[in-house]
């Protein structure tokens, strides 16, 4: 089991802001390694969600145009008062709404968003859900951090272009493009130097294609990030939807991804990159807090999503925690002219005010075997929705095993009674 004391730091200002994006590609010892990486095949996941009321923040302007990025000097520490952080609102199965108090003399904020994550059973562990639902076409070239596109921030795409909900890597980029995910927290029980991180991408392309894949971590003893090449994915369908289990990969508390094609014309066309998951199986025991992500914005308030988030399960504990800074921001330059020390922290519990409010799990009764099956001891109305926390079918079941067809293959919530669970087709 991870020990650990909650130490607060300025995660979102001190980490990953928003500099120009570097190539980690460029970092590779060894760009011609031909190894054809081989997935597993899988059902397209089905991602889609109602997330109208939970959109990213609004940026900086000045960053979304590549001007100066935030600094933060320690003279300018507890300047400001800190904020209040208030109860969050409308917190469902995939986000919530933080909120806090205003300060006078500051013009912005950031909410820092933790994970506190506990389970008494085998399980898995999802790190990073993304279909890129935010995108829109854009024919410019990106060579920055994603803000406004993505459920995560600090997406990194150089070279590359926005698609209709999708991230496109041209085949016309001279020197390539690339995408990198996030850096995540993958040192999950403390203990263990390396494991398994399972990799789920569904991407479009022309048969033939390729494109290179790379893992990046930070090497504590070595105090320097370091870039693994591990092969090539090469499209044998024009539409891939495949799970990679890469065992006895570095594990860290700062690691992650990235998808690139290496040179100008080397593939027929774009490579069309869709949906991104990393999860990771994590054994009975495991306890941690990480850093999820941040979010900056004029207001008092903010749209947190938490997609990754695990629901309906008595075994497992996965709850997430806000604390808030002020700024007062020289708005021609990005300059923090004034900081205050973070708010009080606040914890949003799952199910507050959600469809499943106040139920409890039982695995034992509800579960996926072609079909979604519920076993009653009495009738009982079933209740399935998605991520989104929508309705979309309700069944009144009978005594015994009630066997219901699953829309399509993704993740599901079920309410049977009292009995609520999450199940995978």
């Amino acid at each position: 089991m991870k020990k650990f004391t909650f130490v607060v730091a300025l995660a979102g200002v001190c980490v990953g802001m928003a500099m120009a994006q570097t190539s980690r590609v460029a970092k590779l010892d060894n760009l011609l390694n031909e190894t054809i990486l081989k997935g597993v095949d899988i059902e397209t996941p089905m991602l889609s969600k109602n997330v109208s009321t939970l959109t990213p923040s609004a940026q900086f302007n000045f960053v979304k145009e590549n001007q100066k990025q935030l600094m933060r000097k320690p003279a300018q520490t507890a300047a400001l008062n800190a904020p209040e952080a208030l109860p969050a609102t409308d917190a469902s199965l995939i986000g919530f709404i933080a909120n806090w108090n205003t300060v006078e003399g500051a013009n912005y904020y950031e909410a820092d968003v933790y994970r506190s994550y506990k389970t008494s059973v085998d399980t898995i562990y999802y790190s990073l859900v993304e279909d890129f639902y935010f995108t829109e076409p854009s024919t410019e070239s990106y060579v920055d951090y994603l803000w406004d596109n993505a459920y995560r921030w600090n997406w990194g795409l150089l070279g590359g272009e926005l698609g209709d909900r999708c991230i496109l890597l041209p085949n016309d980029v001279a020197g390539g493009a690339e995408l990198d995910t996030p850096e995540l927290d993958l040192a999950l029980d403390g203990t263990a130097e390396t494991g398994t991180i399972i990799l789920t991408l569904v991407m479009d392309a022309a048969v033939g294609d390729r494109v290179g894949l790379g893992y990046f971590y930070y090497d504590e003893a070595a105090e320097k990030e370091k870039v693994l090449e591990l092969g090539f994915i090469e499209f044998d369908t024009e539409s891939m939807a495949k799970m990679y289990f890469l065992e006895d990969m570095p594990l860290s508390t700062s690691a992650g991804f990235f998808l690139y094609t290496q040179t100008s014309a080397e593939n027929a066309g774009d490579v069309k990159i869709q949906t991104v998951m990393v999860s990771q199986p994590v054994n009975a025991g495991t306890e941690f807090v990480a850093f999820y992500n941040y979010y900056q914005t004029p207001e008092t308030s903010t749209g947190v999503l938490t997609l990754e988030r695990e629901s309906g399960s008595a075994e497992v504990t996965d709850d997430f925690m806000y604390g808030v800074y002020a700024f007062d921001v020289d708005m021609s330059t990005g300059n923090i002219l004034v900081a205050s020390d973070m708010s009080n922290m606040i914890v949003v519990e799952l199910g507050e005010g959600s469809a499943v409010e106040g139920v409890k799990a039982n695995n034992d009764k509800i579960f996926v075997h072609d079909n979604l099956h519920v076993v009653l001891e009495a009738p009982a109305t079933v209740y399935v929705y998605n991520m989104a926390g929508v309705l979309i079918e309700s069944v009144q079941g009978v005594e015994g095993d009630n066997e219901i067809v699953l829309p399509a293959a993704g993740a599901y919530v079920v309410k049977a009674g009292n009995t609520v669970t999450k199940v995978m087709k």
